[in-house]
């Protein structure tokens, strides 16, 4: 479960799996022909896609591991866990819901036209959220659970009703906007410690009033078509009177209703709740406590014991109802709950900043401040292991590049969905514990990784700076002045350019703060404000511990760009960053945004909404534009060259944001051609455009060097430069403390294991969970754990992939790898549970002895141990620590007469469960004598015995193991395959089994006479592939339980076949150093020259440790 904190209580969110499918796993059979046919154009493909008639279908078969992911409970979660007789989230797989990524448009609208069948059930299209239509993505539901909770689904009300004509032109809604407000329902939530009542709520109308100011304003107009475009871009400030909504999305309740500021869910219901005493308000200073509902309805807040004012942009439908008694009626009939989707975080000290806020300060402004605490955390980095402690423990952990991941990758789960924190916060408690893991080659890599990963973030402009993320609130004073005295313009307790801060105002020495806020795009988004902490602020807003309140006479949410329903802004009180922001413009940018006009809900509307909205998905592209002319080497010397553009594309982009809700976007006219430049073309992404990206986003985006400008001197160029010569080059050095003789302490990994034990009849320590190497759930979970390894490089590599085409969710990329561990956990825990109880200490010691005995495991990753079972040896280095008692190295049970320290039985032990065997039978070497010709004198020609007996066993190993593709085998020329990436550049990875492999374990140099002495035999039949450079292989080979001899490692087969000739003769021998089997000549002992050299050093280590003399 996520843990979120704040400062009053936990939301502890479970999570459930579900599946992740995309429109091509909808493919009829004709369809995947045409599509994996090279030879056909997709334009046939789109053909036969849009001529299918039937409905579309989901193989079983992708109902599998790899397309699951985990989201966090909500209310359809809860509802299906509920028809199941669940009480709580456990990560239950549920098919109530599916998401689809729409890769073919044609495909969607046969889905909402037919709906489709996915695992022998009926679906249809319910809604996408904003950030779905963002990624081409659907949220389908299966039809007999849509049926059966509709109601509740809609709160009550159905899209016929929504269609009809009530009156003052309500008839039908926006579609965008349909769609968004049923998405409501996946938001994230938990259902609050205390019932929110809906009959202690009322809705109200909400604060409007005119601001008057100074604006850097754009002229936007609609043509008669209802297109949006660019009319004009004064040069001077314009002065406006701005209509501005205080309340957008924001309500109040008594506090103690709930335990802080929060963001809820539920009916339809979306938006932030703050803490404010509204009925004191009523009492004290209005002496009134009567409100009027947007329906005209008077109620009295004492006499109706509300608790909670909503207002009417928080009641996403309330048009569609007839009065707020029918809403809650609905509410209760439904079995309709208010939940929680996130409370308020805590204040803290420092917060990370951006690149964005950075680019926009002035050319010429000085660094060195905004990098001091950079550049102070890299050095405490290299040298000081309490604080490398503290940060790995607050760090993601893969925000390190173990998992090629972005920064949300938050969780590992552990065995059945105990408390879970990520395996960084676990290394760090066990380094706290125990110091000297940090020799631990994975835990140093972990500490490089964090060091790199910080380095190169600071690069980017993720500087530290002293603030925190703080919800943007209305000033509730004013808005009780609105409600219960009818002040139109109230006065509030907030003043125009100030803001009121409960934590920056106790602390004494802030007089004044920056508010920013994601995404910041140009100069007009800094304002600065002063903080006041007068005694009536103190008092009315004192439970609003990290909120900032702002002045409803104030243009701020211009600057900002921001609302009122759980908006987060940044709050900054750094010295160096207000000293650096002191020239940028104290107005904001101001145009006019249109507002979504009401359709007819139907199949057709909802298509071209949801493609309409795919296509317009530029927001990344804008704001990456946008950059590009912040780093413009022009600007030095004339600051507001690129300005009008700059807003201009700036209003675009948040044209584009709030497309998904109005359907429309903006035109920039003049502006048009420049952007063209800044982009990459739209028919070919991968083409870099005509203006580079700054060379500061080689930290900041992980772009290669081709696509990159040379160094400017703007601010964002000069930072990496600055931080590289300060840092300097890394060296770590830490004290992990010293033994009783003075010596460094020394990791020894069998501290990470349980080591409790019992004591027998002797007296003598019998460990109850030593790892016995010959078991059957020791072998088993090796195999599951080499498995597993080697899916997740694939699943990294399918990652990076999807990354390079894409702009891919980070939450996506969560959820996957939570469902990879998740199964790693329970395939282990099914080895080892015995009569109904999971012995985890002996599943962790054993996969501890794997991951440091096991010499494929030595230099691997160890994030797979951490991230599925840290908890445990954390309690397990608590334990240890505690007892000092550490379990002593017995010998092996896989071999009786091992000794303590034989590191060659592992190599042993390692190929006998790495080795692929094959049994030779008679009917091979009938095939055999069959293929093979002979010279004029009798024998055979050269090569060609070993060749074909080396052929004949991959092919039979391939067979066995389902590998053939219609009968044949296949083996590629290629040495190493070239990837392109995406930039241009072409990366060669090496291929390891090829034709020069085979060639290789046969000691030939040449193949091709001996396939064509092959070929006429008729038995084998050999291919050159020319096209695809590769041979493919067909051998007539008749079955047979005759079985000759095995060869028990199709890698090096031809000893078998020459200790079978001799008849006896020649005996077998492994080899002590790699464990390879080998003729054995004389008293030989190892199978190569490589492996000799080895052991004799091997010999000679120990010659020198019998000599040393013992300690004293």
């Amino acid at each position: 479960m996520l843990i979120i904190e704040h400062n009053y209580t936990k939301l502890k969110l479970g999570r459930v799996r579900i599946y992740q499918l995309n429109t091509f796993k909808t493919f009829t059979d004709d369809e995947n022909a045409i599509y994996n046919d090279k030879k056909k154009k997709n334009t046939e493909l789109l053909e036969a896609i849009h001529n299918n008639e039937s409905v579309r279908t989901v193989s079983d078969k992708y109902l599998n591991e790899r397309n699951e992911i985990v989201i966090f409970e909500n209310d359809i979660v809860r509802l299906a866990l509920a028809d199941r007789g669940y009480k709580k989230c456990d990560y239950q797989l549920l098919d109530e819901i599916i998401y689809m990524v729409i890769n073919h448009n044609e495909i969607l609208w046969q889905i909402i036209d037919k709906g489709i069948i996915i695992g022998g059930k009926k679906y249809k299209l319910f809604t996408a959220t904003t950030g779905q239509v963002r990624n081409c993505k659907v949220t389908l539901i299966k039809e007999e659970f849509y049926e059966a909770h509709k109601s509740f689904l809609m709160a009550g009300l159905t899209v016929d009703g929504i269609n009809a004509d009530k009156g003052n032109d309500n008839k039908g809604m926006n579609v965008g906007k349909y769609l968004s407000y049923n998405a409501l329902l996946l938001s994230s939530s938990k259902l609050p410690p205390k019932n929110i009542d809906i009959d202690k709520c009322i809705v109200v109308d909400g604060l409007k009033t005119v601001v008057n100011g100074k604006v850097k304003y754009i002229d936007i107009k609609t043509d008669d078509n209802g297109q949006c475009y660019v009319n004009d871009t004064p040069k001077e400030y314009q002065t406006k009177r701005i209509s501005i909504e205080h309340t957008d999305g924001a309500g109040m309740f008594i506090p103690g209703e709930l335990p802080s500021s929060c963001q809820i869910r539920g009916g339809y219901i979306k938006g932030a709740m703050f803490p404010f005493d509204f009925r004191l308000f009523a009492h004290e200073v209005s002496h009134n406590s009567i409100l009027v509902d947007p329906w005209g309805t008077p109620h009295d807040v004492e006499k109706e014991d509300i608790r909670y004012i909503l207002t009417t942009s928080q009641l996403k439908m309330w048009k569609q109802y007839s009065s707020w008694e029918e809403y809650k009626k609905k509410f209760k009939e439904n079995n309709l709950k208010l939940s929680i989707n996130a409370y308020a975080e805590p204040p803290k000290e420092e917060v990370t900043f951006s690149y964005q806020f950075l680019q926009t300060l002035p050319y010429n402004t000085d660094i060195t401040e905004l990098c001091q605490p950079a550049i102070e955390d890299l050095r405490k980095l290299k040298t000081d292991l309490e604080y490398v402690k503290k940060e790995l423990g607050l760090t993601i952990d893969d925000i390190l590049n173990e998992e090629i991941v972005g920064d949300n990758d938050v969780v590992a789960l552990a065995a059945d969905g105990e408390k879970v924190e990520n395996a960084n916060y676990y290394i760090a408690k066990a380094l706290d514990i125990y110091p000297p893991l940090i020799q631990d080659k994975y835990i140093m890599s972990k500490i490089h990784s964090l060091y790199n990963a910080r380095k190169n973030s600071y690069k980017g402009g993720k500087i530290p700076v002293k603030g925190y993320y703080s919800y943007v609130a209305p000033d509730m004073y004013a808005f009780c002045e609105y409600l219960f005295m009818g002040n139109v313009n109230p006065q509030g307790l907030v003043p125009e350019n100030h803001v009121y801060n409960k934590y920056y105002g106790e602390q004494g020495d802030v007089e004044e703060v920056l508010c920013l806020r994601s995404p910041h795009l140009s100069r007009y988004e800094c304002p600065r404000r002063k903080l006041i902490v007068s005694d009536k602020c103190k008092k009315w807003f004192k439970y609003m511990e990290s909120d900032t309140v702002v002045s409803c006479h104030d243009m701020i949410s211009l600057f900002l760009m921001c609302d009122w329903d759980g908006d987060h802004i940044l709050v900054v009180a750094d010295k160096a960053v207000l000293k650096a922001t002191e020239g940028l413009p104290d107005v904001p940018l101001y145009y006019d945004m249109q507002k979504a006009k009401a359709q007819q809900i139907d199949n057709e509307s909802i298509y071209k909404t949801l493609v309409d909205g795919f296509k317009n998905n530029i927001i990344g592209l804008s704001s990456n534009a946008i950059t590009k002319l912040w780093n413009r080497p022009d600007l030095e010397d004339n600051p507001l060259k690129y300005d009008d553009a700059i807003n201009v594309i700036c209003a675009m982009s948040n044209y584009a944001i709030d497309f998904p809700k109005t359907g429309k976007n903006l035109l920039i006219g003049e502006y048009e051609q420049l952007y063209k430049e800044l982009i990459p073309n739209p028919k070919n992404m991968f083409k870099p455009s005509n203006i580079k990206y700054p060379q500061f986003f080689k930290f900041a985006k992980g772009k290669k060097s081709s696509s990159l400008e040379v160094y400017t001197n703007s601010p964002m160029d000069r930072i990496p430069q600055y931080i590289d010569i300060e840092v300097g080059r890394k060296h770590f050095m830490y004290d992990v403390g010293t033994d009783e003789d003075n010596k460094k302490n020394k990791f020894d990994y069998k501290n990470l294991m349980n080591n409790s034990y019992v004591l027998d009849y002797k007296g003598v320590k019998q460990p109850l969970y030593e790892p016995d190497r010959y078991s059957d759930e020791y072998i088993k979970a090796y195999a599951v754990w080499n498995n597993r390894k080697k899916a997740k490089q694939k699943l990294c590599q399918d990652i990076k992939k999807e990354m390079d085409r894409r702009n891919t969710d980070s939450r996506d990329i969560t959820a996957k790898f939570e469902v990879f561990h998740y199964h790693c956990i329970r395939e282990i825990k099914d080895i080892f549970t015995k009569n109904g109880e999971f012995n985890i200490n002996l599943a962790v010691n054993s996969i501890i002895d794997m991951e440091y005995n096991k010499n494929e495991f030595k230099t691997s990753t160890k994030d797979m141990l951490w991230k599925c079972f840290g908890h445990v040896i954390v309690d397990n280095l608590n334990q240890n620590q505690k007892t000092g008692i550490v379990i002593k190295e017995r010998a092996r049970m896989c071999y009786k007469k091992a000794v303590e320290g034989d590191d060659t039985l592992d190599n042993i032990l390692e190929n006998k469960l790495s080795r692929k065997s094959v049994n030779i039978t008679q009917a091979d070497m009938t095939f055999m004598d069959a293929v093979l010709q002979k010279k004029k004198n009798g024998t055979y020609y050269q090569n060609d015995r070993e060749l074909l007996f080396t052929l004949l066993c991959h092919y039979k190993y391939a067979k066995q193991t389902d590998r053939l593709k219609g009968n044949s085998f296949f083996i590629t020329k290629y040495k190493h395959k070239t990837e392109i990436k995406p930039n241009g550049k072409k990366k060669r990875t090496p291929i390891y089994y090829n034709m020069n492999t085979i060639m290789k374990m046969v000691g030939a140099a040449s193949f091709d006479s001996s396939f064509k002495r092959f070929n006429k035999s008729g038995s084998i039949h050999i291919e050159d592939d020319k096209q695809k450079q590769r041979f493919v292989l067909n051998m007539d080979i008749s079955d047979d339980n005759n079985v000759l001899f095995e060869v028990q490692d199709i890698y090096n087969p031809l000893v078998y076949l020459e200790a079978f000739e001799s008849n006896g003769r020649k005996k077998l021998c492994e080899c002590v150093i790699c464990g390879r089997h080998f003729i054995k000549v004389g008293n030989t002992k190892t199978c190569s020259q490589k492996c000799s050299d080895s052991l004799k050093k091997l010999n000679e280590g120990k010659q020198d440790k019998d000599k040393k003399e013992p300690a004293a």
